[in-house]
């Protein structure tokens, strides 16, 4: 005998063998991530979807060796302003922003040092660059952060009520929102390099 999972409250309980009842949860999983998002694409602002294009392309242009101009690490740090909006919806406000802060702290010094390995040359305001694929993971993590918070709350909310995951959450968002600082700091106080100053 196994209880039915119905979203409901049970009315009877029926005979069904294991596999029976594990291809009816995941049938009932399978439908309430489908409902969760649809909401989301139903939902979210118009503004959303652009900027994940934006996003995409800056993340896929970065995964090659390029020449550019000094002038975008200006706005590097605005990448992660959307993790600021996902902290702020978690559970344990105080403690989610002391670890946000602190581990935005570290991921700027981290991405300091490795930004300066990324730089081949400088000269005047522009550079020429190595590419990495670490951009953009950083980008679509920062990302869905909201979503990826939204639907926790719906399908596991005393996970994303909890202290753990709120710290867990914090931390990663504010070392990928502290990476993009880092590497502009490290961009803009950059006076110059040619190739054959770069260390192998």
């Amino acid at each position: 005998m196994a209880l039915i999972c119905t979203g409901e409250a049970p009315i009877e309980k029926v005979p069904v063998d294991d596999r029976g009842y594990c291809a009816a949860r995941l049938q009932i999983w399978v439908i309430s991530m489908g409902n969760i998002l649809l909401g989301i694409w139903e939902n979210a602002p118009v503004w959303v979807w652009p900027l994940f294009v934006v996003l995409v392309i800056v993340g896929v242009m970065a995964m090659r060796d390029r020449k550019s101009s000094v002038i975008p690490y200006f706005f590097y740090p605005l990448f992660g302003l959307s993790a600021v909006n996902a902290v702020g919806g978690l559970s344990h406000v105080s403690v989610s922003w002391a670890a946000f802060g602190i581990s935005y702290l570290i991921g700027a010094a981290g991405a300091f040092k490795w930004q300066d390995g990324l730089v081949v040359e400088r000269i005047g305001w522009k550079m020429t660059l190595k590419g990495d694929r670490v951009t953009i993971l950083i980008l679509m993590l920062i990302f869905f952060s909201n979503f990826v918070n939204g639907v926790l709350g719906v399908v596991a909310p005393q996970v994303q009520a909890g202290l753990s995951f709120a710290i867990i959450f914090a931390c990663v968002l504010g070392a990928g929102a502290g990476s993009f600082t880092g590497r502009a700091l490290r961009v803009i106080t950059l006076k110059g390099r040619v190739r054959s100053e770069v260390r192998p």
